[in-house]
């Protein structure tokens, strides 16, 4: 042990010596690390912040997510009913809390908003096992009119005052009295729009008795030593227990999911392709830095064939040059460390709110023992290759060599040297052919067609105070009234009134059938005002849309889309169908509700005058279809909503094209990553073939020169340099279009439809490639031309 202790510092002292005689040496491999190291951590550190950081709760691996199926209702909510029958039954639950989204708005101050919050069961804190930084959470005994604040909110709107704790503030115009502050670190759920509230739901007693009655999400703590598989069993035979005791239960599923899976399981796929592209980054720099040693070594010979003359043993040798290695690759770590966390820093900043829990992910153990992890190995990666060809040099040949040009280094060197070439082109090749692939599937989805005009569109929220619209209708004329008098503003062509934008739309869908036969047919439910189908241009197909007849009290009519008439209606009668929904009045053309790369989807409009489900805290979305450009009217639409009601909050300003450009962002983010990720392969692999090359004019400079000395011209020169480079492009463009097709099921779990196999772009990645291959060829090919068969024929 000590022996070895020894000899370990000995390489380490000569491996620094070794470094300080050769700065351009370690200059160029360190920099060529750093940006393979950087870039693999920078993604690594989003990867661990979302993936493997626990979330901050207590034993968070205990929490999960509880959502369920109703072949009659829509998916994810869960039914209050059931969880009312759980916690009797005591089942896998230590703890269970139901919670809906909700927002209100905050009037009693200067500069009026809208806050997001959660209305969730009074256990929830319990069941996450979080405390207050100042003050309480919800106790059973509490009236539904209190509400605990988020820290940002709390500084935001209080100052970060302790007084705050007891006082009251106005939301939709009643009084909240604020229990406690959460830790700055808190957030649930997880999700884009932080919450920045939690009030509580009306008590069970309270609640709706209806076994239909339903809250969008439930969070739940299992018993220790409970399995999430075992709690699935357990729930699944009582589910078939409630389906025989209740015909509202039949068909009913609950699905439970760890609640870590749940927040991050949405990108997870994403990550993982992404950390997979930049690690063939990182192969790529390995790959350069291996042909930087070998040639290095190639000028060492002498020196090894001394120590091993000397007596060292092969294993020594290799030992003395992976020290050196690794030590090259852990100054490019620091370097990449450096890289990594401008990185991550700049993509969070580009999309953080496409990220969960982005305000969570930074450089911790895990990033640091990674970074060290990846160092070590990649030192070891791209040095072991170079150090075994070195030490299997014979020595008493070495010796007999007096400096200078050693030679190309055998044929099993220059195959090592071209190999790593092949595989950095191939590398190269399938990350520059996947950002060309995802391009092309990025401007197909902007070229496909959404169904509506978004040009001069503006578009906003509102969040209606239900308590001032709880009668019949009220809610519906309330939004006429303000569309009308949108519509009186000059530069305002039409106006209309949605629950959600479309592309912004969360699915909520339903069965339905003709009247008096069961519900069999699935669809998406929709609520709109009059003129909404005007403002965003969505065509009338066949029969009439809303007017003002469509009131409360008078039959209800729905319009449909044009992919539900045809499923349903294929002989082309929807028109005058009486349904258990209501009488189809109309069919409008298809619009894309939840995402440009999805098939649309049967949906039904309901005006928001005749149907109340459409009420709801969360708001409205206005559309407002203008003759201007729609960024001038965003004050005069504000006023003129305050004008119908003083206390409304309008925000989420936007205008159309901004809400579909916001619906591409995600792919925009992975084509962007992706993009510079090739764009760094190419660059390295092209100095990777210029580095080989050269090496090779190097080395076989005096054969050059004897070829010149006996009449070769320096066409031919040229031709056979460039040959050598031209082998080596091609067999890395055949490799590298192999692993493209290869990874075409990586590139589909981005973009929905992207075809691995498109010949354009294989053709023209290849034809880029080859372009940089033998343009990186050019300079050491013409340097070979120019020998001086004089000097040449000096050397040994």
């Amino acid at each position: 042990m000590n022996q070895w202790r020894e000899d370990f510092r000995q390489d380490l002292r000569f491996a620094w010596r070794t470094a300080r005689r050769s700065p351009g040496f370690v200059l160029a491999g360190a920099g060529t690390l750093a940006l393979g190291i950087g870039a693999t951590t920078a993604i690594f550190s989003i990867l661990s912040g979302v993936l493997l950081r626990p979330l901050p709760f207590a034993e968070p691996g205990r929490l999960i997510q509880v959502q369920q199926t109703d072949v009659r209702n829509s998916t994810g909510a869960v039914f209050t009913a059931d969880i009312e029958d759980w916690r009797k039954a005591g089942a896998a639950f230590e703890g269970i809390a139901a919670y809906s989204f909700t927002s209100k708005n905050l009037v009693d101050v200067p500069d009026p908003e809208r806050i997001q919050g959660v209305s969730a069961d009074r256990s929830l804190f319990r069941v996450l096992g979080v405390a207050p930084q100042l003050g309480r959470t919800f106790a059973e005994s509490d009236e539904p009119e209190v509400a605990v604040l988020s820290a940002s909110l709390w500084r935001r709107r209080f100052g970060a005052d302790p007084r705050a704790v007891g006082r009251s503030m106005m939301l939709d115009g009643q009084p909240f009295t604020i229990l406690g502050v959460m830790p700055e670190s808190f957030q649930f759920p997880y999700r884009a729009a932080h919450t920045e509230m939690w009030i509580p739901v009306r008590t069970a007693a309270q609640r709706p008795g209806s076994r239909n009655s339903r809250t969008e999400a439930a969070v739940a703590r299992l018993k220790p030593g409970v399995t999430v598989q075992a709690a699935q069993q357990e729930l699944n035979a009582f589910g078939e227990r409630l389906g025989a005791l209740y015909p509202a239960n039949r068909g009913r599923r609950t699905q439970l999911t760890p609640l870590a899976e749940f927040v991050g399981g949405s990108v997870r796929s994403a990550l993982l392709t992404l950390l997979g592209a930049v690690g063939l980054l990182l192969l790529i720099a390995c790959a350069n830095v291996a042909n930087l040693l070998l040639a290095r070594a190639a000028r060492r010979t002498h020196e090894i064939a001394v120590r091993a003359a000397l007596g060292a043993s092969q294993g020594r040798v290799v030992k003395q040059l992976l020290t050196e290695s690794v030590l090259l690759s852990l100054v490019g770590g620091l370097g990449g460390l450096a890289l990594a966390a401008i990185g991550a820093k700049a993509i969070l900043r580009y999309a953080g709110t496409q990220i969960p829990r982005a305000w969570e992910v930074g450089v911790d153990w895990r990033v640091f023992a990674f970074l060290l992890a990846t160092s070590a190995l990649t030192g070891i990666a791209f040095g072991i290759l170079p150090a075994l060809a070195a030490a299997r040099n014979d020595p008493q040949t070495a010796l007999k060599r007096s400096g200078g040009n050693w030679g190309a280094g055998g044929a099993a060197k220059r195959g090592l040297r071209d190999g790593l070439v092949v595989v950095e082109i191939a590398l190269s090749f399938v990350l520059l052919a996947s950002a060309g692939l995802l391009m092309r599937g990025f401007l197909r989805l902007q070229e496909t067609p959404t169904g509506f005009v978004s040009d001069r569109v503006l578009t906003a929220r509102l969040t209606v105070s239900l308590s001032d619209y709880r009668a019949p209708g009220s809610y519906g004329r309330y939004v006429e009234e303000v569309q009308g008098r949108l519509r009186q503003l000059p530069g305002v062509r039409s106006a209309g009134f949605i629950q959600y934008l479309p592309l912004q739309n969360f699915g909520w869908w339903a069965y339905f059938g003709l009247k008096g036969q069961p519900s069999n047919w699935r669809t998406e439910l929709r609520y709109v005002s009059t003129g909404y189908f005007d403002a965003l241009r969505i065509p009338l197909l066949k029969g009439r849309l809303f007017t003002e007849r469509d009131a409360p009290g008078s039959s209800i009519a729905i319009v449909v889309n044009e992919t539900l008439a045809r499923r349903y209606f294929p002989n082309g009668d929807a028109v005058g169908q009486q349904t258990d929904r209501g009488q189809i009045i109309g069919v409008v053309g298809d619009v894309k509700a939840l995402r440009l790369d999805e098939p649309t989807t049967p949906e039904i409009y309901y005006s928001f005058t005749q149907n109340t489900a459409a009420t709801s805290d969360a708001g409205v979305a206005l559309v407002v279809s203008a003759a201007v450009p729609p960024e001038t009217l965003a004050g005069a639409v504000r006023t003129t909503i305050q004008q119908s009601n003083a206390r409304q909050v309008v925000y989420d300003v936007k205008t159309m094209e901004d809400v579909v450009a916001a619906s591409l962002s995600n792919t925009r983010l992975y084509l962007w990553l992706i993009g510079c990720f090739a764009g760094l392969a190419v660059v390295l692999a092209a100095s990777g073939v210029y580095g080989v090359i050269s090496y090779v004019v190097s080395a076989r400079t005096q054969e050059f020169g004897i070829r010149i000395a006996l009449g070769a011209e320096g066409g031919q020169i040229l031709r056979f340099v460039l040959a050598h480079g031209g082998w080596l492009v091609a067999a890395g463009l055949l490799a590298g279009a192999a692993g493209t097709l290869a990874a075409g099921r990586l590139l589909e779990s981005l973009i929905r439809g992207v075809n691995a196999a498109d010949a354009a772009t294989l053709a023209g990645t290849g034809a880029l490639l080859a372009a940089v291959g033998l343009a990186a060829c050019l300079g050491p090919a013409r340097r070979a031309t120019r020998v001086d068969p004089l000097i040449a024929l000096k050397c040994e």
